[in-house]
């Protein structure tokens, strides 16, 4: 039985990491040197703030995107006015009927 258990024992101790496993993993870690050369790459509070500021708001994207939906949909009234030949289509098939019967055509 104490065999079987040290076996055991033995076993669960192979899987452990060795030292030397634990300092190549170590090594491969950034130094505090390389860590602050890459922090202060970034944008600090400040100069993120200055940029946020510059955004529109919520409140001037809806102005402007009722401004322009407006400016479309009277552009788009006055195309649908130009293009409504139906009127005049009718007042000339009524005038060319006139002139067709005044020519008895």
């Amino acid at each position: 039985m104490s065999n079987l258990t040290k076996e055991y024992f033995d076993q669960q101790l192979g899987k452990l990491a060795t030292k030397a496993d634990l300092r190549k993993e170590v090594n491969k870690l950034a130094t505090k040197e390389e860590l602050q050369k890459e922090i202060s790459k970034l944008a600090t509070k400040e100069e993120l703030q200055k940029e946020i500021s510059k955004l529109a708001t919520k409140e001037e994207l809806k102005d402007e995107i009722s401004e322009l939906a407006g400016m479309i949909e009277r552009r788009f009234d006055e195309v649908e006015r130009k293009l409504d030949v139906r009127e005049e289509v009718e007042k000339l098939k009524t005038q060319m009927k006139k002139v067709w019967d005044a020519l008895h055509l």
